[in-house]
């Protein structure tokens, strides 16, 4: 759990840092605005890989990946005929497989937390 937490703030910390910097860059004189724009298209890209990878752990692709190894059963039975190799039999442990990734709350973490920061500064001061 330490280990989330500190992926989390090298994460956040990381990414407040970045879009500080394109926000003094980006020229503008309007810092505020500059710093909102592009914590929100910061927090774009963790939000996405986040909630992949949350969507993958929690198993919502295995039902399509047994439909596609049913269907191609017979193209796998006739090439391990040809090349005399046993394939797998069963497929249905493809159906309870569950994937476990260490990063994945703190990478959707740091996309929900900077999303909010930006909205929250929006309307706090553009509004």
């Amino acid at each position: 759990m330490k280990r989330t937490y500190s992926l989390f703030g090298w994460l956040i910390g990381s990414s407040l840092l970045v879009v500080s910097i394109l926000a003094f860059l980006a020229g503008n004189h309007d810092f505020l605005l500059n710093f909102v724009d592009f914590s929100f298209l910061v927090a774009l890209p963790f939000l996405i890989v986040g909630g992949f990878m949350f969507i993958i752990e929690r198993g919502a692709f295995n039902v399509t990946r047994y439909a596609f190894r049913k269907v191609f059963k017979t193209t796998q039975k006739e090439s391990a005929f040809i090349e005399d190799e046993e394939g797998p039999l069963d497929n249905k442990d493809i159906l309870y497989r569950t994937y476990s990734f260490k990063p994945t709350y703190p990478i959707l973490l740091t996309g929900v937390a900077l999303a909010i920061l930006s909205t929250l500064l929006s309307f706090l001061f553009f509004v």
